[in-house]
């Protein structure tokens, strides 16, 4: 059951939405990147007890708005605040942050268009988002690991060698890299593109284990192996900015 209320103080107004669930026996406040400010409860509290602690938490509430307000125009920097939206192979999902009793550590997990991080119960309010965001890097990295390998495999067969070793990791500058020893290193922020792009990147550098430079030769072994690269590697040049946690 849902329902709209609000409250006046310091001055400004606060609107929220109250969320009563059967579930929930410890009441939460939630301020999503969208402005909007939740107001999850157990279905005994009262709305006079209710305005009471959405009062006492004003400052925090008005320091959240602010912080969205500030950022609203820019999507690189991700908070790892309930409701914010992230990318998954080039679609769009909502983090979903849920407090469980039962479990010891951050579980992490991919539904259709919703990313879900579960925490333990214990975890004190000031230290959620740190908790998350290590969480969501480290699902990223896992399902980095296994779409690298799953790739990696099919184009070196068709290259005619061995798949290279390889290691999915956070660069600053690069989405990849061929090291003098053919490790190759991809950037497991690649994870939020379009599954193309990511191809595109692995084949990149799967080839300089045969072309070490960017010679007429090595781009018409890329073309060779992924027709079409080109649309793929413009696209992660337009789109790149966007995919970063």
């Amino acid at each position: 059951m849902k329902k709209n209320d609000s409250i006046q103080t310091c001055g400004k107004k606060i609107d929220y939405e109250i969320i009563y669930s059967k579930r929930r026996t410890r009441a939460a406040i939630v301020v999503r990147p969208d402005m909007k400010v939740e107001f999850r409860a157990p279905q005994s509290l009262d709305p006079e007890t209710i305005r009471k602690m959405v009062n006492e938490k004003a400052g925090w509430i008005f320091k959240k708005l602010e912080l969205f307000e500030a950022n609203r125009l820019s999507d690189q920097k991700k908070h790892y605040f309930e409701g914010e939206i992230y990318l998954y192979l080039g679609k769009e999902c909502t983090l979903k942050i849920i407090v469980l009793d039962d479990i010891k550590k951050p579980q992490t997990s991919f539904n259709n268009s919703e990313l879900t991080v579960a925490i333990p119960a214990e975890v004190p309010e000031d230290f959620v988002s740190i908790l998350v965001k290590k969480a969501v890097w480290n699902f990223y990295s896992k399902c980095a690991e296994e779409e690298v390998e799953r790739i990696l495999i099919g184009y070196s067969k068709k290259l005619g060698i061995v798949p290279p070793v390889f290691k999915v990791k956070y660069q600053k500058r690069r989405w990849g890299s061929c090291s003098s020893d053919n490790v190759l290193r991809i950037n497991f922020q690649l994870i939020m593109a379009p599954p193309e792009q990511l191809e595109y990147v692995i084949v990149h550098e799967l080839c300089h284990v045969k072309e070490k430079n960017h010679s007429a030769g090595f781009w018409e072994l890329v073309g060779e192996l992924m027709p079409g690269y080109e649309v793929h590697r413009k696209s992660l040049k337009k789109e790149g900015w966007r995919y970063v946690l």
